[in-house]
C-alpha cells in the first residue's frame, strides 16, 4: 500500500489492475479507482494529470475498514521531475504524516540488504501460558502483552484483551480451559491504546460487558460502529452490540466474596483514560503500560519513568496495600519493591 498511494506507484498499478476512470467535469481531471490484492484503492487526477489525492482502505482491529488518505499539492520541477512538495496523511479522519519536501533524486542507486531475520522470519504462534498468583487468579502470559483471569461465584473476570482477535481467542480458550463451565463476564480495559485494545471486540462477541474508563465509551461506539468488511471479525459475523460498565473513579466488582477494585490513574502521562486493578485480599496490584519491570538482573534506570513514578503516587494516594505488581507487560510478576526500586523511591517508604 504504502508505495501504490504514491503518486508514480498509484499511476503504475492503475495501469496494471484495469482502472477505471471517471471525469470530474469542468475543472478538468479524473478519479481513477482499481482494486489490487483485494485491497481498493481511488485516486483523483487534476488537469495535469497530477495525482493529487490517493485513498485506500486496510484492516484495523479497532477501527475496522479504515480510510488512509494522501493528498499531493504544490507540484514542482525538482531537476526534471515533477513532484509535489507537500505530502499530507489522515488514517482514520486523523493526520498522521505531514511532509515539505525539499529536494528529489531520481532513480538513485540504492543497496539494501535484508537482515536475514527478517528474510527467514515466521511469525510465532499464538500461545498462552498460565501461572496462579492465588486461588482463582490466573496469570495468562504470551508473547509481550499479559491478561489476567479472575474466578468469582458463578462468572469470570478477565483484565485486559490485547492486540488481536487471535490473541483474544486464544486467551479465551485458555480460561475456559482453567475455569470450566462459567460465562465470561467482564472483560476490564486498562485503555483505549490500540495495543491494549485490539482484541477487546472478540470478548464483546463472547459476550463479556466491557468495563472501562468512562471517556473510552464514546470513542469505542464510534470506532466499531465502522463497516467490517476487510477482515470480519467474530464481532461482526455475530451483529453483535457491545455492553459497557464505566466509571470515573473506584468501581468495584464482587461476587460477594472476592472483591476486585478498579481505579484511574490519575495525572498520567501515558494515557488519559487509564486504569489499575487491585485484588486486596490478595494485595495484587494488575497495571498495563505505568510500570512494565526489567529482566532479572537489569540495573536501575539512571532516570525514573515519570510514568511509574505517577504509578506509585496513585498507590499511595489511595492507600492501596500492594504485595506483588502483575504487569501486563515484561518478564513476569514482581514484589512492590521492584517498582520500588525503579523510580529510586526506597522500600517501606
Amino acid at each position: 500500500m504504502e508505495i501504490m498511494v504514491t503518486p508514480h506507484g498509484f499511476l503504475k498499478a492503475a495501469a496494471a489492475n484495469s482502472a477505471t476512470s471517471t471525469p470530474l467535469g469542468e475543472a478538468g481531471g479524473n478519479e481513477v479507482s482499481f482494486t489490487a490484492d483485494g485491497a481498493r484503492y481511488v485516486g483523483t487526477l487534476n488537469a495535469a494529470n497530477q495525482v493529487e489525492k490517493v485513498q485506500a482502505w486496510i484492516d484495523n482491529p479497532v477501527m475496522g475498514d479504515t480510510l488512509v488518505e494522501t493528498t499531493y499539492a504544490d507540484y514542482r520541477d525538482f531537476g526534471g521531475v515533477m513532484f509535489p512538495a507537500r505530502i499530507q496523511r489522515t488514517q482514520g479522519g486523523y493526520p498522521v504524516l505531514d511532509l515539505t519536501v525539499s529536494s528529489v533524486t531520481a532513480n538513485p542507486t540504492v543497496s539494501i540488504e535484508v537482515p536475514e531475520q527478517a528474510r527467514n522470519f515466521t511469525p510465532p504462534a499464538v500461545e498462552v501460558t498460565s501461572e496462579m498468583l492465588a486461588p482463582g487468579v490466573y496469570y495468562l502470559r504470551g508473547g509481550s502483552h499479559h491478561s489476567v483471569a479472575i474466578d468469582q461465584a458463578d462468572h469470570v473476570v478477565v483484565v485486559e484483551g490485547p492486540q488481536t482477535e487471535e490473541r483474544s481467542n486464544a486467551v479465551i480458550a485458555k480460561v475456559k480451559e482453567l475455569i470450566p463451565g462459567k460465562p465470561l463476564r467482564y472483560l476490564i480495559n486498562t485503555h483505549v491504546h490500540f495495543d491494549h485494545s485490539g482484541g477487546v471486540r472478540t470478548w464483546v462477541a463472547e459476550g463479556a460487558t466491557i468495563v472501562t474508563h468512562e471517556a473510552n465509551r464514546a470513542f469505542y461506539e464510534q470506532a466499531w460502529a465502522a463497516p467490517r468488511t476487510i477482515n470480519p471479525d467474530r464481532m461482526a459475523q455475530a451483529n453483535a452490540t457491545a455492553t459497557f460498565e464505566t466509571f470515573s473513579g473506584k468501581h468495584t466488582l464482587t461476587d460477594g466474596s472476592r472483591v476486585i477494585e478498579i481505579y484511574p490513574i490519575e495525572s498520567n502521562g501515558h494515557n488519559d483514560a487509564f486504569a489499575m486493578v487491585y485484588l486486596p485480599a490478595e494485595r495484587i496490584l494488575i497495571e498495563a503500560d505505568a510500570y512494565t519491570p526489567a529482566p532479572a538482573g537489569a540495573p536501575a534506570p539512571a532516570m525514573p519513568n515519570p510514568f511509574s513514578v505517577s504509578l506509585y503516587e496513585n498507590v499511595t494516594r489511595l492507600g492501596l496495600n500492594v504485595e506483588r505488581i502483575a504487569a501486563l507487560h515484561g518478564p513476569g510478576v514482581v514484589p512492590m519493591a521492584s517498582l520500588q526500586e525503579a523510580i529510586g523511591q526506597a522500600a517501606g517508604n
